[in-house]
């Protein structure tokens, strides 16, 4: 267990402790994948809590862990959640990046900043209760493009469809070296070396074994190449491979 680890228990422990001192909910910052990961795959919450994990909507990838006393039931509106939308009237499409590095140079940590959805010209930003005015008080411009930014309340607020880039291909089994060179059309010795150099990540989880089998719905990253989670593992084709549909994060 690494230090970075340790100290996410230590402080998700905290959570608990807090919680019993004051009788009342309390919540992490955002956390992503691999730190959600390390929480369940290290750690038993104690007894006499209701706990959950939420960020702003169903499908999102970054999330608040709040931990409520055992009388009071979790719910998603009373995390201490704000949703941002900033509109543009101009033709080119800001990227996430464009969206999250503006937010960084306010010297606003990526912990206090969950889900980043862009649709069209427009993104809606999922950040603690704390920072929203801020934000919307200091953004004027992205990328050189006049940025008109409001914080939504959840009777306007109707969430985008995550964009996915969809392939259908085949591959030889659904081990992960095979899964990843169908998704990505590598050698079987490519995909090889990018698994054992630690390069890919099964569930956000390190995966250095080429057999672990991939079940449908099951994320893989590859560092440098992207993300995408197998939709659908079909029928074998004439010559014995496999049909695939994967789904890349755009």
């Amino acid at each position: 267990m690494t230090g970075q680890c340790k100290l996410l228990l230590a402080k998700t422990e905290d959570l608990f402790k807090l919680c019993d001192k004051y009788a009342m909910p309390r919540f992490s910052q955002f956390l992503d994948g691999g730190e959600i990961a390390d929480i369940k795959d290290n750690m038993h919450f104690p007894y006499g809590y209701n706990v959950m994990l939420w960020g702003g909507f169903d499908d999102c990838e970054r999330k608040i862990l709040g931990v409520f006393p055992e009388w009071e039931e979790a719910s998603a509106d009373k995390f201490p959640l704000s949703v941002i939308k900033f509109s543009s009237n101009f033709s080119k499409r800001l990227s996430h990046r464009d969206y999250l590095g503006t937010l960084m140079s306010l010297g606003i940590e990526r912990s206090k900043t969950g889900d980043i959805l862009i649709e069209q010209n427009d993104a809606y930003v999922f950040v603690y209760d704390d920072i929203a005015e801020y934000i919307c008080n200091n953004i004027r411009k992205i990328s050189n493009i006049g940025i008109k930014a409001q914080i939504l309340s959840g009777e306007n607020f109707v969430i985008p469809e995550r964009e996915y880039k969809i392939i259908e291909t085949t591959c030889a089994s659904l081990r992960l070296d095979a899964v990843i060179s169908g998704a990505l059309n590598l050698s079987r010795n490519e995909s090889l070396r990018l698994i054992s150099s630690g390069k890919v990540k099964l569930n956000y989880r390190e995966a250095l074994h080429s057999s672990l089998n991939i079940k449908e719905g099951d994320l893989i990253s590859v560092r440098g190449h992207g993300r995408f989670f197998l939709e659908e593992a079909g029928g074998e084709t004439r010559k014995g491979r496999l049909h695939i549909t994967v789904k890349f994060s755009v």
